[in-house]
């Protein structure tokens, strides 16, 4: 069951948006932008009785909301993006998302009229590399990554015959820190294209958020081990796809999944000081009866050793 929608590039008249709106049924609420652009470019709508929506910010390049789940707690920022191909238009959708406020989970999605790297078209004109340096430093700049994408691996076509028919990506959805923190688990599905040129993208939010009893705290004693340093040196070495923030996010959950033995071992010092003063307590009664046996003697030595360790720790 889909609840909310946004149709971009409608290039439908005000003054029969109304009437097609109204086709969708009387528990579906609009939102478009006629007030910035003739056409209306861009339309959100939603099913008021599952869905709160607040308008924050609006123009001819986006709609910026505060979406609420009525029947999960969902809550997020989402802002719904249409670009034009002019430079000018371009460079302004850079500074707005640039001067967009979202305290928390925020989803930035739509067609942006841009590619990021040079395997986003086939045919057509090259990528040049000016055209992916200001998108990519505008997300940069604001924080965000692409999340999980699953089906179609271009987001538009021009449908044209095999020798000048043209594939590209410039359909993206991204989110925040917060976003991955909140629903890591939320992929973009990118559909089958039918009739329009560009493909649909699905944000199904209905998943089982992963808890955890207790969140992740990195000890410093666990941070001074060799081993730790080696998985860092590894992890750090690798090279992952997507942008700056998204790429130093996932290496830190990478660290974090490799070290959590060390992390746990780390965590029950109590326990494990308990431990050690049993197995002394045992090595010396058995010591007490044969004074000079050297494998008693070596294993009071280490837990001795141990219990220093631990101690200290």
């Amino acid at each position: 069951m889909v609840d909310m929608i946004a149709c971009l590039d409608t290039r439908v008249k005000q003054q029969i948006s109304k009437a097609i709106q109204r086709k969708m049924g009387a528990d579906w609420q609009f939102k478009d932008s006629y007030a910035y652009a003739p056409n209306g470019r861009i339309w959100i709508g939603w099913k008021v009785a599952n869905i709160q929506v607040t308008i924050l910010d609006g123009s001819d390049k986006m709609i910026h909301c505060l979406v609420k789940d009525k029947n999960s707690c969902f809550t997020s920022y989402i802002t719904f993006v249409y670009g034009l191909h002019t430079v000018q238009h371009i460079i302004s959708l850079w500074r707005s998302l640039r001067n967009m406020q979202s305290n928390g989970p925020c989803l930035i999605i739509g067609d942006f009229n841009s590619v990021l790297h040079v395997e986003d078209r086939v045919n057509g004109i090259p990528v040049h590399q000016t055209e992916m340096t200001d998108f990519q430093s505008c997300l940069d700049d604001i924080g965000v990554g692409q999340i999980t994408k699953r089906g179609c691996r271009f987001s538009w076509s021009n449908k044209r015959d095999a020798k000048i028919r043209i594939y590209s990506h410039k359909d993206w959805a991204f989110g925040n820190d917060d976003w991955f923190n909140e629903y890591n688990g939320v992929e973009s599905i990118y559909m089958l294209p039918g009739c329009s040129d560009h493909t649909p993208i699905m944000i199904n939010t209905d998943v089982d958020k992963i808890k955890v009893k207790r969140p992740f705290r990195l000890l410093s004693t666990v941070m001074q081990l060799q081993e730790y340093k080696e998985v860092v040196q590894a992890t750090w070495s690798q090279q992952i796809q997507g942008h700056t923030v998204y790429s130093i996010w996932r290496k830190l959950k990478l660290v974090e999944l490799q070290t959590r033995g060390l992390q746990q071992e780390h965590s029950s010092v109590d326990q494990k000081l308990i431990q050690l003063r049993d197995t002394l307590k045992e090595v010396h009664g058995k010591l007490n009866e044969d004074y000079f046996n050297n494998l008693l003697i070596e294993e009071e030595r280490k837990t001795l050793s141990l219990i220093e360790k631990w101690e200290d720790i």
